[in-house]
């Protein structure tokens, strides 16, 4: 990378290994592209591979048998909601993914409205920005994942300034439920088809970040949306917030929910309408698990009631026979779970977190 020696010792190394000067001009080109995105500057899946300690031949293993490379398992949602589906990726596909996140994807928030994958945000944080709401739209954005295909993945690598062999492979990496061939070599390397276009996978590292570089369309229109409404608007992953400081009428939330459902539209995505509700006036409203008001947010009692309820189960039947009783695949699975739940709940109520904490670990539930 030029940034890291001087730049006359890099030309001459370069050149006196049989470098070209239009290879210095495009290797310059990619670092100040690389550089203005505040990403790391790489030129190929071999500088992928050595940052991530992946063998060459292993990263091309990736790219055409992902499918070895993923484990696969069908969590449920709630009640009558179908599942989701979680993949796990393998060693060395973890790897390079946690290379790519780490390196070659901008670490700093680039929307005030994205609060999901981002460093230092979180949901109550969303929350927190509808405190004193007197209306209120939620909108859900209809298999966020699956939506995302790797060619709007690519385009991603492909702006932050990677040369676009580079890119495509990194989009490979980052998706599942792709099929690529190789189509023979030119003189800027290997080339792909896409016989078949994956999508992100929840469960990879790089996913949430990907997906909110992928909505940065969204995210602007959304804003615009709020801006000639005098509301707040917030987005956690597929999770839409309206807001406003005054009661609407029904028509004024009809007229703000076809916007959204515009910019959704034009950015790529679908809605899911049964999970639309538009509340028109009220003082006490409930997004992402937490009641909102009019000076402050709050956990609502039917959740306190089921986390309780898994404190009870272990209290009195042990961690083993609660977590099977609950569908749980294993005593790991349910101590990360209830572990990200005391997590979810130091933020918002640190009363009832204390409480979690102390019963958990009396009843001997190690935290992950």
């Amino acid at each position: 990378m030029v940034g890291s020696i001087p730049p006359h010792a890099y030309t001459k190394e370069l050149l006196s290994r049989g470098g070209t000067a239009s290879l210095l001009h495009e290797v310059k080109k990619i670092d100040r592209a690389c550089l203005k995105s505040g990403v790391v500057p790489l030129y190929t899946l071999t500088h992928l591979c050595v940052i991530a300690r992946v063998s060459h031949e292993v990263a091309r293993d990736v790219i055409f048998n992902h499918r070895v490379h993923y484990k696969s398992r069908r969590l449920a949602k709630r009640p009558g909601h179908g599942y989701r589906t979680i993949y796990e990726p393998s060693a060395p596909l973890k790897s390079l993914q946690r290379a790519i996140l780490q390196n070659c994807l901008p670490k700093a928030s680039l929307t005030d409205l994205s609060f999901a994958f981002e460093t230092g945000r979180s949901t109550s944080g969303a929350a927190r920005r509808h405190i004193g709401a007197r209306s209120m739209i939620h909108v859900d954005i209809q298999d966020f994942f699956d939506s995302i295909r790797s060619r709007r993945v690519y385009s991603v690598f492909a702006q932050l300034g990677y040369p676009e062999l580079l890119a495509l492979e990194m989009a490979v990496i980052a998706s599942v439920g792709h099929e690529v061939a190789l189509r023979g070599e030119n003189d800027k390397g290997f080339t792909y088809e896409f016989l078949e276009e994956g999508r992100l996978p929840q469960g990879a590292s790089t996913s949430g970040k990907l997906s909110n570089l992928v909505c940065l369309r969204l995210d602007d229109l959304l804003l615009q949306i709020s801006d000639r409404w005098g509301g707040v608007v917030t987005r956690y992953a597929d999770d839409i917030s309206f807001s406003t400081p005054r009661p609407l009428s029904r028509k004024e939330c009809a007229s703000i929910y076809f916007e959204i459902q515009d910019a959704v539209h034009r950015s790529g995505f679908q809605l899911n309408p049964r999970k639309t509700r538009i509340l028109p006036r009220g003082n006490e409203f409930r997004m992402l698990g937490l009641c909102v008001g009019q000076k402050h947010v709050w956990l609502n009692k039917n959740y306190k009631s089921a986390i309780r309820a898994h404190l009870y189960g272990v209290e009195e039947f042990g961690i083993s026979a609660h977590a099977i009783s609950r569908g749980f695949d294993s005593d790991y699975e349910f101590m990360n779970f209830i572990w990200g739940h005391y997590a979810y709940c130091v933020d918002v109520d640190v009363t009832f977190a204390r409480e979690l904490r102390s019963r958990l670990e009396i009843a001997g539930v190690s935290r992950i």
